[in-house]
């Protein structure tokens, strides 16, 4: 079993967060977001976002195993369902024309549709802590394949991402300014490849443990 701070478990945790969160290509989606607030407002609800995100993902990673188990979902199964939800997520990365941002108004204006606290939907659901990001959480810290020590050293992998995330998001304006949309564009493609082999190697580890294959 992999030592707590592996070097090749630390890459493969912090690459799989960094992919799923995603935190430069939520950049032009915060912006779009935000636009019509104030600085404080932006600041604000980046925070919260986040933080918000960080009490679902470590929810899941505490929890969502016993719900599994209480359901009678194998892991092997889980694996399988779970590393084709990031499959698809890695082709939508790679395969989107654009960038999913906010349909523009008759005014060519970006509507904002902030009826709600946009810190809660969609920052941080989904943008944050998604689909993809709850998936890994919880296949990274999976109960009967990793120690309590190994779980923790990828908790705080998670908080380190998402610290990361946030200190995006407060520096979204000058982060856009130096990607551009095409910058933006192409690293999100090679993200979305990389996350489609992690998410094959999350498939085929499900098979192999579904019929006890080595």
């Amino acid at each position: 079993m992999c030592a707590p701070f592996c070097p090749d478990r630390l890459i493969t945790d912090a690459v799989t967060f960094f992919v799923v969160v995603n935190p430069l290509g939520l950049v032009p989606l915060y912006i779009a977001l935000t636009r019509h607030e104030p600085a404080s407002s932006r600041l604000s609800i980046a925070r919260r976002g986040v933080a918000i995100a960080a009490v679902i993902l470590v929810a899941f990673i505490v929890v969502g195993q016993i719900v599994l188990n209480a359901m009678g979902v194998s892991l092997a199964s889980f694996r399988i369902a779970g590393g084709l939800v990031l499959l698809v997520i890695a082709m939508r990365m790679i395969l989107e024309e654009e960038p999913a941002v906010e349909p523009e108004g008759p005014d060519g204006a970006q509507v904002v549709r902030h009826h709600r606290d946009i810190s809660v939907f969609p920052l941080a659901i989904p943008y944050i802590a998604g689909p993809g990001a709850i998936m890994a959480s919880m296949l990274l810290t999976d109960n009967e394949r990793f120690s309590i020590a190994q779980q923790a050293v990828t908790t705080v992998i998670l908080f380190l991402v998402l610290i990361f995330t946030y200190a995006t998001l407060r520096a979204a304006e000058s982060v856009h300014r130096v990607l551009g949309t095409t910058g933006a564009t192409v690293l999100t493609r090679v993200m979305g490849l990389v996350l489609a082999s992690l998410a094959v190697e999350g498939i085929l580890a499900g098979i192999r443990g579904a019929f006890s294959l080595h």
